[in-house]
Parts: C-alpha cells; sequence; structure tokens
C-alpha cells in the first residue's frame, strides 16, 4: 500500500512539475502539449483539483492561440469542477479566464458577466486583494464599452450631420478624447491566470 501510494504521489508532482514546465514556457503549442500531459496523469489519479488546474491552463493557452471555442470549453470544465469540490478562489479564477477570454474577442458584455460572478465570489470570502483586482479588471471593460458606444454614436451623428448633437458630445473634454484612445487598450487589465496546485493526493 505505500509503495502504491508513494507512486501516486511521485506522480501527481511530475504532473505539478509539468504545469509549471508549461507555465514558463514562450512556446504556446510546447505549453499545451505539456498541459495535456499532465492533464493525463490528474486523470489517471482522479486528482480532481489537478484536473481543473489543467483544463484552465489548456483554456487559457488555446485563448491565447485565438481558439475560442475550445478556450472557452476547457475554461468551463475546470469551472465545473472548482464548483464541485467547493474551491471559491480556484472557482473565481475561473470566471475571470473565462471573462477574459470574451473580452479578448471583443465580447464586452458576456465578459461582464464573468467578471462580474467573480466579484461577488470574492466579496462572499472576503479577499480584498483579489475583490480590489476585480475591480479594477471591471472598470478597464466598462471604459472599454463605453468608448465603443461614443465612438459608434459620433460615427452615426457625422453621417446625419447632426452637428448640434455632435457638439453636446465633443464639450466633454474628455469624450473629445475617445477618438484618439484606441479601443485595444488594456489599461487596468489583467493577463489570466495560470494555476499550479499543491499535490495533495487522497
Amino acid at each position: 500500500m505505500e509503495d502504491i501510494e508513494s507512486s501516486q504521489t511521485s506522480s501527481i508532482k511530475n504532473a505539478e512539475q509539468l504545469l509549471k514546465q508549461g507555465k514558463d514556457s514562450s512556446d504556446l503549442n510546447a505549453a499545451l502539449n505539456l498541459y495535456e500531459q499532465a492533464l493525463e496523469i490528474y486523470k489517471k489519479h482522479k486528482e480532481k483539483a489537478g484536473i481543473a488546474s489543467a483544463y484552465n491552463n489548456i483554456g487559457v493557452t488555446y485563448a491565447r492561440l485565438q481558439q475560442q471555442e475550445s478556450a472557452l470549453n476547457y475554461l468551463e470544465n475546470s469551472l465545473a469542477l472548482w464548483e464541485e469540490i467547493t474551491d471559491k478562489e480556484k472557482e473565481a479564477i475561473a470566471l475571470l479566464n473565462i471573462g477574459w477570454v470574451y473580452k479578448t474577442f471583443n465580447q464586452i458584455f458576456q465578459a461582464l458577466e464573468f467578471y462580474y460572478k467573480a466579484l461577488n465570489i470574492h466579496q462572499e470570502i472576503g479577499n480584498q486583494k483579489e475583490l480590489a483586482d476585480t475591480l479594477q479588471i471591471i472598470g478597464a471593460a466598462h471604459e472599454k464599452k463605453a468608448i465603443k458606444f461614443y465612438r459608434q454614436a459620433i460615427k452615426v451623428y457625422k453621417e446625419i450631420g447632426d452637428n448640434q448633437a455632435l457638439e453636446d458630445i465633443f464639450n466633454n473634454t474628455k469624450i473629445a478624447e475617445l477618438e484618439e484612445t484606441p479601443v485595444e487598450s488594456d489599461d487596468g487589465d489583467k493577463d489570466p491566470i495560470i494555476i499550479i496546485p499543491d499535490p495533495d493526493p487522497k
């Protein structure tokens, strides 16, 4: 029995090392391969926290490879597992990462939906640092959304020749700067989070 437990512990430590190597790799495809190797090990030992971590990291990597559907699929699987094992902190991370994927593909409303869910969890568990970080992320997303709508309004006003409406918008000096502000700006945003679980075989 001790030999079996020792072998399991060693195997899970190897999986953890694979996740760390994937995180440190600058080659996204190589990182994906390392995460998938770790996933197989965690699945073999039915280590749910490890499986959820690998799903998370694979999802983030697919997003960086511009494969949104695969990214969301893995991140949603990660979220479901964190909910199942009632790890609220990691659940919030999964929600933030899903929001980040939507934001990456300029789907701001969907991103905000998941950001607010993460915010509620941080408020519930009293995690002040992550609460502040999430508020900053939400603020940045709202700013992007506002800039997008103001630009659309300005475009339409110009098309229909409504100079009074244009004058009303540009009377606000901050709004007057919108045309010089790139929508793609990530000011105030945070990178997605890669998870490395502590080996704790049951």
